[in-house]
């Protein structure tokens, strides 16, 4: 079954329209260093306002334990997008209720502030679903990159008011779609980054599908420290690394980790950067970035491939030191975008990197750990509570 469509939609006018909308995009404290997924909604939010209906923005920053951080605040959000929208927008707290909120939709746009703030919404509390549906009349999901994840303002919402799908997830969706059905091997997928649990059972299902899975950042300092290397201060997640021996078992050896590295020598100001190949690592390194032989390594496999997904950063490329990976990597495969091979990267931080160095590729992805479980041929829970089947 296809997604619903807001074509669909009858009468809009006067409407109240729960639009959940991605706002976990990179930041560096209060700016937003890439506006890319704010961008991706005007589509959908221009054509609601001018069918003249009544817009609730709702989405999260973070992880937020359930509970109110102030660091974690839509805030800065709100105001970047009213910029682009060209009206304010009021940043509501959920506890001011919903009269109070629908009480300001009759002449704003209101976002409401980090869903997160809420146990219910990570928990998809029936109650706190109950709480969303009661400020709108019809709901929208606009934000892909949480289709994998069980949540209110994902799956609950749906069961108690009419959804639809923005025109983005509907682009995002047929794309990927695409590329899973009609994507020439061989296939390669380089996953970096830091969410290190998320990425590992998808790296799992994966597998099958691809030639192989080039690692970087904390995804390939875990199966490094997974297989006995000296880690010192790298980023890694522990928590993972019974599930990192094992899938490295059982990979067939299609993860293929880095041979060398750049570290930074922990309280060394002189020279504070080095090379090493990745058996000389000790508890005085922090791996920033993937060494050359790496880097010539994973430019083979990339060279012959058809299909080719990429999400995570692949070292600290917040560090101009920690970009050299990703920076050399990134121009070979804008190279061979659109003739060569097919192209996708997601992930905020992924499309971030590219759009600051202006390397074209197929497709840009909302997402990150969405668009690779999609890929991995995982349901995703969003795409379903909108009756789609994959």
């Amino acid at each position: 079954m296809s997604l619903p469509l807001l074509t669909n939609i009858q009468h809009l006018s006067r409407q109240r329209v729960l639009l959940r909308i991605d706002c976990n995009m990179p930041m560096a404290g209060k700016k937003i260093v890439d506006d890319t997924r704010l961008r991706e909604l005007l589509p959908t939010l221009r054509w609601l306002e001018r069918k003249h209906a009544r817009i609730i923005l709702a989405g999260h920053l973070g992880r937020p334990p359930g509970k109110v951080v102030p660091q974690l605040s839509l805030k800065p959000i709100g105001f970047a997008l009213g910029k682009l929208l060209r009206h304010k927008i009021i940043v509501m707290s959920l506890a001011a209720g919903p009269y109070a909120i629908r009480q300001k939709l009759k002449n704003h746009i209101v976002m409401l502030e980090n869903l997160r703030f809420n146990p219910g919404e990570a928990n998809n509390d029936p109650a706190f679903a109950k709480y969303l549906a009661q400020l709108a009349d019809l709901y929208i999901n606009e934000a892909f990159s949480v289709c994998h994840r069980t949540a209110s303002s994902i799956v609950g919402i749906t069961k108690l008011l009419p959804s639809y799908a923005g025109f983005n997830l509907v682009q995002e969706v047929a794309a990927l779609a695409a590329v899973k059905k009609y994507g020439l091997k061989p296939v390669i997928a380089l996953i970096g980054g830091a969410k290190v649990q998320d990425k590992l059972p998808v790296i799992q299902k994966l597998l099958p599908r691809v030639k192989a899975v080039l690692t970087g950042g904390a995804v390939a300092n875990t199966f490094l420290l997974a297989k006995g290397y000296k880690l010192g201060a790298s980023l890694v997640d522990k928590k993972v690394l019974s599930q990192a021996k094992k899938l490295l078992r059982h990979s067939g050896g299609k993860i293929i980790l880095p041979v060398d590295v750049i570290v930074a020598k922990i309280g060394r100001k002189a020279k504070p950067y080095e090379w090493i190949p990745v058996k000389k690592l000790t508890g005085q390194d922090k791996i920033i970035d993937l060494g050359t032989a790496t880097t010539r390594i994973y430019a083979a496999f990339i060279k012959e491939s058809k299909t080719i997904f990429w999400s995570g950063p692949l070292g600290v490329v917040e560090e101009a030191a920690g970009q050299h990976a990703s920076l050399a990597l990134g121009r070979l495969v804008a190279a061979r975008a659109k003739r060569r091979a097919f192209v996708l990267i997601g992930g905020g931080e992924t499309a971030a990197f590219f759009h600051q160095n202006e390397f074209r590729v197929d497709h840009v992805s909302t997402a990150g750990g969405a668009m690779l479980e999609f890929l991995a041929g995982v349901e995703l829970p969003g795409l379903k509570a909108l009756g789609y089947k994959q």
